[in-house]
């Protein structure tokens, strides 16, 4: 497993954690990456437990549950690539639960992650759900535009 596949499949793993925290769809969720620490790492169980509680408490009592999310993303990404690396069989059963964990979100919760890599001194173009304006001066000077549309192709 490449450290981008981990990087990608533990941003993903995160996100979809995260954001069960506080919804009905948390016991869940919970549950499942619950299950798949403990079938792996034995010894890690009853921390990443409390880690989860303890997040999710944080989560439900935030004036702001989203700024939250967004802040704890990070450190369950961080701990899932640490789980990867020393676990990389699990990859594929991380990817089915992720899965079915997004499956069970409440349908405000779904969030959508998007990872884009420029390489080599590439350029990177993308957007998720909505508008991106993008002008380049090039060598000549003059501008050239690219403008992309929401798939309905309205701007």
């Amino acid at each position: 497993m490449t450290q981008q596949e981990i990087l990608t499949l533990a941003t993903a793993g995160a996100t979809t954690i995260v954001a069960a925290m506080a919804t009905d769809a948390w016991a869940t969720v919970r549950g499942a990456f619950s299950a798949l620490i403990r079938r792996r790492s034995p010894d890690l169980h009853a921390d990443i437990e409390a880690r989860l509680d303890d997040s999710a408490a944080l989560v439900a009592r935030h004036q702001d549950p989203e700024r939250a999310r967004e802040l704890l993303i990070g450190q369950w990404q961080l701990q899932l690539e640490h789980f990867l690396t020393a676990h990389p069989d699990a990859a594929e059963e991380l990817r089915v639960q992720t899965d079915r964990m997004l499956q069970a979100l409440p349908s405000a919760q779904g969030q959508w992650v998007q990872n884009n890599t420029a390489r080599d001194h590439g350029t990177v173009y993308a957007v998720l759900d909505g508008n991106q304006h993008n002008y380049d001066m090039g060598s000549s000077g003059t501008s050239t535009a690219l403008h992309l549309a929401d798939e309905d192709g309205e701007d």
